[in-house]
């Protein structure tokens, strides 16, 4: 059995990238792959390529070897992007080739209503930047272009077929317009193509997280201020003729095993205003890693209730802490898991990382580096100095740790609430800037070297607990040192020794 993953639009993409980040804690059941798929008419979206390079970092991490229980350890496989704008068909006219509809005398009413139903702008913008808020635009490039013979859908039904108790799960908002308009149509196209059991139940669940309006953004610019363009004022109207249009029509219930849906009455603020493209790279929101939790419930779940309606919302008004996040784990340990997460990422970055570094470039530094000699180089047989390739691997999930850090700074700056997950200071060294330098790494390094390598691991994660046994820097290099004495209760080769000695000693 393989999960099944497929991220709509802009919001869907961002669903995405903090699904990947949690993923990294082992919160699914079992050791599964999980195949995704992107959709979005804007190719560019910055939304999108920045889930995408999560993706691929993520997998380069993976080519350490870190067990098969605990962090990193499912596959995740990127099985396509799909585009339902065809190229050299760059409005609604020419997707639906409106000419020919006014021009033949068996179609002209059939064009004069679509003139009627769709303004001359909604006709004529160009697309490359998405459906800009229009969910009937969507609704009706999809409807005429997903082809079920098309990549990657051709590729991918076959290996839904083949599952067995595959489960499909998608993200979409339900304000915007690609996703408004694909969530509905791609599930049931999806639905009515896979395969059907004897009493014709289709072989696969299918689940989805629907986000209500969660952020807003200023006003358009001057130059863009005459496009077509999503509006903020709109959203609310967007959501309800939405949910009453899925309603009335009963799209959602014959096709979804399961819907969640997850939003916040306190937008969170977008900086800037943009129609799409590059531009459109939006900070990560707690709402998103709510929706990306969702997945987790769904694919972690032996049975479905259709008839259950569980709710969940923060304790108090104005802070989110980790008893507010629903716990997926089906050992109920989603904060223990996500605490060793997050330490062994910060222990790796800021405590063992930099002397790999080292010696790569000097071969001679391993002598003052006691837990190399002992867990890298003799019991993993691994030679940073001449195995470059290995080197690289190491490096790329230091970037992997900045990259988590960065997205939760996001997380817990974007929100109008309290987010107490991370001691922000550990995330804050990661920020990227506007031209894409780090702040404040480099100066870190230079100005305060020793205030991470001070710092009580335990206390990375919140909320912050007096405790006798500290784990800052020096003690956590020690119990690096010694943890030769517990390589007996281990069969861990290669680097996955490096790693689970760092997991166990974080946890």
């Amino acid at each position: 059995m393989s999960y099944y993953l497929i991220g709509i639009g802009g919001t869907g993409a961002r669903c995405m990238e903090a699904f990947v980040h949690l993923t990294g804690a082992g919160l699914l059941k079992d050791n599964q792959p999980i195949k995704l798929v992107y959709v979005d008419a804007d190719v560019s979206c910055g939304n999108l390529l920045r889930a995408q390079q999560t993706v691929d970092l993520y997998e380069k991490v993976r080519k350490l070897r870190f067990g098969d229980e605990g962090i990193f350890k499912n596959e995740i496989i990127s099985s396509g992007f799909w585009c339902p704008v065809e190229k050299n068909c760059n409005t609604l006219d020419e997707v639906l080739q409106s000419t020919a509809l006014i021009n033949k005398k068996d179609t002209k009413p059939l064009g004069m209503l679509y003139e009627s139903l769709f303004t001359k702008q909604e006709r004529t913008t160009n697309l490359d930047k998405g459906f800009r808020g229009h969910p009937a635009i969507g609704a009706a490039v999809m409807t005429e272009k997903m082809n079920m013979d098309d990549e990657p859908w051709k590729t991918l039904l076959p290996q839904i077929n083949a599952d067995k108790d595959a489960k499909i799960f998608l993200f979409a908002s339900v304000f915007g317009g690609t996703g408004a308009a694909g969530f509905p149509t791609i599930a049931r196209l999806l639905k009515d193509a896979l395969h059907k059991d004897a009493g014709g139940n289709c072989v696969a669940n299918i689940g989805g997280a629907l986000v209500l309006p969660y952020f807003q953004f200023p006003p358009a610019d001057d130059e863009n201020r005459d496009a077509m363009q999503a509006k903020v004022d709109e959203f609310m109207l967007n959501t309800k003729s939405a949910l009453d249009y899925y309603n009335e029509n009963n799209l959602l219930g014959p096709v979804f095993t399961s819907v969640y849906m997850v939003g916040d009455n306190d937008l969170a603020e977008v900086k800037k205003f943009s129609l799409g493209s590059k531009a459109q790279e939006n900070e990560a929101n707690i709402v998103e890693m709510y929706a990306a939790l969702a997945a987790f419930d769904f694919f972690n779940k032996n049975e479905y209730d259709r008839g259950s309606v569980p709710m969940i919302g923060r304790k108090e008004e104005d802070c989110i802490t980790w008893d507010d996040l629903p716990d997926v784990c089906v050992d109920g340990r989603l904060k223990d898991k996500m605490a060793t997460y997050i330490r062994f990422l910060y222990a790796y970055r800021w405590n063992v990382l930099e002397s790999l570094e080292k010696i790569a470039q000097d071969e001679s530094y391993d002598k003052y580096v006691a837990w190399y000699k002992d867990l890298v180089k003799k019991a993993g047989g691994i030679d940073v100095y001449h195995d470059k390739a290995m080197m690289e691997h190491f490096k790329d999930l230091g970037e992997y740790a900045e990259r988590f850090f960065a997205w939760m700074y996001d997380i817990i700056n974007s929100s109008p609430c309290s987010i107490k997950l991370v001691n922000q200071d550990v995330c804050s060294a990661c920020v990227y800037d506007s031209d894409d330098n780090k702040k404040g790494l480099f100066s870190f390094w230079k100005k305060e070297k020793q205030k991470f390598f001070k710092l009580d691991i335990y206390q990375v994660v919140l909320p912050i607990t007096e405790r006798k046994d500290k784990l800052d820097g020096k003690t956590f290099w020690q119990s690096l040192c010694n943890y030769t004495k517990q390589m007996k209760k281990t069969e861990a080769t290669g680097s996955e020794i490096l790693m689970q000695a760092i997991q166990n000693i974080c946890k």
